[in-house]
């Protein structure tokens, strides 16, 4: 039982320290201070309610210190547990957005008093400045705090449970992919050649002497490598880090496969090499036969830069490189891949005629990540069946595949019942 013992401070103000005396643990001692303008029976008997409470959680094993610590004390402690248990990448992006998102609107509550109303008025105060994505993934990141909440006994129901997400109902959340027409076109324009502005700059003669070259326009294709790296992306639906961390020995020339073993990724040193995604993304991907003269002949060159540089090769058989033969840069295939897109797509508004001589249209600025998409769509066109596109893409179930693709997909397959209902209309009027 809980001892009471009333008391009036300096200051004026009445309060009661309560000494906790339970079996099995430690004494604990709080100052409790009641309403100050409340009668002294009326102070006592809220004291009297508040200790029967806390003792009570004291007694199940409930802490009450949710009351007690602000919430931007807990997301410090919360964000140290999870240093050692995420990817760097992951847990980077994790203090982002508690420390920018959630910390500056939700850290000066006690933890105990963010109630549904304050998780739901957040939510709402996130949209228009975020995507729906993103404020997903907030809301994600927000409701595993407040879990360790709970497992910590910190406070004993997690808020964000029943709180609906607020979203920008006007933003476009359908997948950016490349129809299969627009993934020929795709692949067409990797071997196109496009003008360049090369600015101008300094160079050195061959005294020594530095000279000025004013700016020039030269014509230029993609590099062989970058060629392969978006074919292998649009054919087999790696994932950036998988295509970057591809080795030689990793393909099968034989049996036209490519195992997926690593991928590259973000770590606290820089770039590091670590598992896929999932386990189900370690997988072997068959490759088309007709890829396999543009794998050699990569090969091919690759192994003629290499002998060219002697001792100053530094690579270590990955097949996409820097200048010196090291891994070539997490952001490099990015950027290139947009500028390659913008080319081609000045091109076919430069050159319509030509463009449409060749049955060239401009394509959507999809992401790099988009050729992933491209593939899965592609083999649904293909009537591939769902679960060797969910093996293909390395998901560890067809349902995930479905819910990330289903809409595409209904696309497609209406597509497919028009074009049939076409074909028996037509059939029927030639049997007539």
């Amino acid at each position: 039982m809980a001892s009471l013992k009333r008391d009036v401070k300096k200051s004026g103000k009445v309060a009661y320290r309560i000494q906790f005396t339970i079996k099995g643990q430690k004494p604990k001692v709080e100052i409790y201070y009641p309403n100050q303008d409340a009668t002294p029976k009326q102070q006592e008997k809220e004291a009297q309610k508040y200790a029967m409470e806390t003792e009570y959680k004291l007694r199940n094993g409930e802490s009450y210190e949710g009351d007690k610590m602000t919430f931007e004390d807990f997301a410090k402690k919360w964000l140290e547990s999870r240093k050692d248990d995420l990817e760097y990448s992951t847990y980077e992006a994790y203090v982002h957005i508690v420390n920018n998102k959630i910390v500056p609107a939700l850290g000066h509550y006690k933890v105990a008093k963010i109630k549904p109303p304050v998780i739901e008025a957040f939510y709402k105060s996130l949209v228009g400045s975020l995507a729906n994505g993103s404020i997903q993934k907030v809301k994600n990141v927000l409701s595993g705090m407040f879990r360790t909440a709970v497992l910590w006994q910190i406070i004993q129901v997690n808020p964000c449970r029943d709180v609906k997400v607020a979203k920008n109902k006007d933003e476009e959340t359908t997948l950016k992919y490349f129809t299969p027409e627009q993934s020929l076109m795709f692949l067409r324009s990797l071997d196109m050649e496009f003008e360049t502005i090369i600015r101008g700059h300094e160079r050195i003669d061959d005294t020594g002497k530095p000279y000025l070259v004013a700016d020039y326009t030269e014509s230029r294709k993609l590099p062989l490598q970058l060629k392969v790296f978006y074919t292998l992306s649009l054919y087999c639906g790696f994932r950036k880090g998988e295509t970057l961390a591809l080795h030689w020995n990793d393909i099968d020339f034989e049996n036209h496969t490519i195992s997926i073993s690593k991928s590259v990724g973000k770590g606290e040193e820089g770039t590091v090499i670590k598992k896929p995604k999932t386990a189900t993304s370690i997988r072997t991907v068959t490759f088309p036969a007709d890829l396999t003269p543009l794998l050699k002949q990569y090969k091919s060159e690759y192994n003629q830069y290499r002998f060219s540089l002697g001792t100053a090769w530094q690579g270590d058989g990955n097949l996409f490189i820097q200048d010196d033969g090291k891994l070539m840069g997490r952001s490099t295939s990015y950027q290139a891949y947009k500028r390659h897109i913008r080319r081609y797509n000045e091109w076919v508004r430069e050159n319509p005629e030509e463009a449409k001589k060749q049955q060239l249209e401009q394509l959507p600025e999809i992401p790099l990540h988009g050729l992933r998409h491209s593939c899965a769509t592609l083999l649904n066109y293909l009537e591939v069946n769902i679960i060797d596109i969910s093996k293909i893409l390395g998901h560890a179930k067809s349902s995930t595949t479905m819910d990330i693709y289903a809409h595409s997909f209904e696309e497609q397959n209406t597509e497919a019942a028009n074009k049939l209902n076409a074909f028996l209309v037509n059939n029927k009027r030639k049997q007539a």
